[in-house]
């Protein structure tokens, strides 16, 4: 298998488990992972701008490109449906959709003091 065999940069090829680990980070609402994750390119390019970029044209090219922003978030509408689907081994696409159609869990209203 080649160096750059999935992106065609050795410096790119080197943060697709990054990219891989970062969106998992999104979904699970964990910042402290995405900080890591974008730490992990900073340390690829020497530089924080730099590395950043890198991360987000990787994760522009592993986009697919047959779904409009509104089906790729879908997912946020209730992200712990969302979650719990994909626990049980639904896909993302379907999980996003069958999650979308189930209202989140409200939270207890604060009474105002």
């Amino acid at each position: 298998m080649s160096t750059t065999e999935l992106t065609g940069d050795r410096y790119l090829e080197t943060l697709v488990p990054s990219a891989e680990k970062l969106v998992q980070a999104v979904r699970e609402d964990n910042p402290m992972f995405v900080e890591a994750m974008l730490a992990d390119a900073e340390m690829v390019y020497g530089d924080a701008l730099d590395g950043a970029r890198a991360l987000v044209v990787l994760l522009a090219g592993m986009v697919p490109d047959d779904q409009t922003a509104e089906e790729l978030l879908r997912w946020r509408a209730n992200p712990a449906e969302y979650q719990r689907l994909r626990a049980t081994g639904v896909s993302a696409r379907e999980a996003a959709e069958l999650a979308a159609q189930v209202p989140p869990p409200r939270r207890p209203h604060r009474r105002s003091a």
